[in-house]
C-alpha cells in the first residue's frame, strides 16, 4: 500500500468498472436472450424519450393556447367596457329625445313620436300624419317644428342618420298624384324621405352623415287590414347609427 498512490486508488474503481462492463458484453455475447433484452429495452428508453418531448411540446401549445384565451378575454372585456360605455350614452342620448313627442294637430293621443333601440343605435319613428298630408310630400308646419327639434339633439354627433319612409298599402288614386309619382307608393315614400333629409340638413346635420331610402308599403309594422294598421304603416323612421 505504500508503494501505490492515491492516484492509482481513485483509478480502481474506474477499472473494476471498465472490466466488470467488458466482462457483463462478453456474456450478453454469450446471452441471445439478453442481448434482445437490451435491445428492447433501448428502444423502449428511445420511445419514452420521444414522448416525452412530444409531450413537452403539446405542454408548451397548451400554455401558449391558453396565454391566447386569456389576452382573448381581456380584449372582450375591453370590448364589453367599451360597449356598456356606448349603451350608457345611447340612453342618454334617447331620453333627450323622447321629450319630443307631441306635435300640436298632428300627433294624436299617443303624440306620433316614438323612439325604438336597434342593433348599432336607435331610431325616431314619426307617423306620416305629423309630417305630411294625404298623398302629399310637403312637410307640414308642425313636422318642420318637431324636424328641428330632433335635429338639434342630433346634429352634435357623428352618427349615421338614414332617412327611410313607408306608407300603407292603399293605392294612389288621383290622377295628379300618379302623374307625379309613377311608380306608386316607393316614389311617394321616397320623396318624403328625401324632404325629411333635407330638412335635417338645413337644420345641421352635415350632409355626408345623411341618407335615405323608400321602401313603399314593403316593410308594414302592422296590418293594412284595419285603420289603425294603416295609420301605423305611414310613418318616416329616422334611423341613428353609431360610426
Amino acid at each position: 500500500m505504500n508503494t501505490t498512490s492515491r492516484g492509482g486508488l481513485r483509478a480502481a474503481p474506474l477499472l473494476l468498472t471498465a472490466l466488470f462492463g467488458a466482462a457483463l458484453l462478453a456474456g450478453c455475447q454469450s446471452d441471445p436472450a439478453l442481448v434482445q433484452r437490451i435491445h428492447d429495452l433501448d428502444q423502449a428508453l428511445g420511445a419514452s424519450r420521444k414522448a416525452n418531448d412530444e409531450l413537452r411540446e403539446k405542454v408548451s401549445g397548451s400554455e401558449q393556447a391558453v396565454k391566447s384565451a386569456q389576452a382573448a378575454v381581456a380584449r372582450l372585456e375591453g370590448r364589453d367596457s367599451a360597449y356598456q360605455d356606448a349603451q350608457a350614452r345611447l340612453e342618454e342620448r334617447i331620453k333627450e329625445l323622447e321629450g319630443i313627442t307631441q306635435v300640436p294637430g298632428g300627433g294624436g293621443e299617443d303624440g306620433g313620436i316614438s323612439y325604438e333601440r336597434i342593433p348599432g343605435g336607435f331610431k325616431v319613428v314619426v307617423q306620416g300624419e305629423v309630417l305630411f298630408n294625404t298623398g302629399e310630400a310637403e312637410l307640414r308646419a308642425e313636422g318642420k317644428a318637431a324636424l328641428s327639434k330632433i335635429a338639434d339633439k342630433l346634429k352634435g354627433g357623428t352618427d349615421r342618420i338614414r332617412v327611410e319612409g313607408h306608407t300603407d298599402n292603399v293605392a294612389i288614386a288621383r290622377a295628379e298624384t300618379k302623374a307625379k309619382y309613377p311608380f306608386g307608393n316607393l316614389d311617394l315614400s321616397l320623396d318624403r324621405a328625401l324632404r325629411v333629409a333635407d330638412s335635417l340638413i338645413h337644420e345641421g346635420i352635415p350632409a355626408k352623415r345623411v341618407s335615405c331610402g323608400g321602401y313603399g308599403e314593403y316593410q308594414p309594422r302592422a296590418d293594412n287590414g284595419t285603420a289603425e294598421g294603416k295609420k301605423k304603416n305611414r310613418r318616416v323612421e329616422i334611423l341613428v347609427l353609431a360610426e
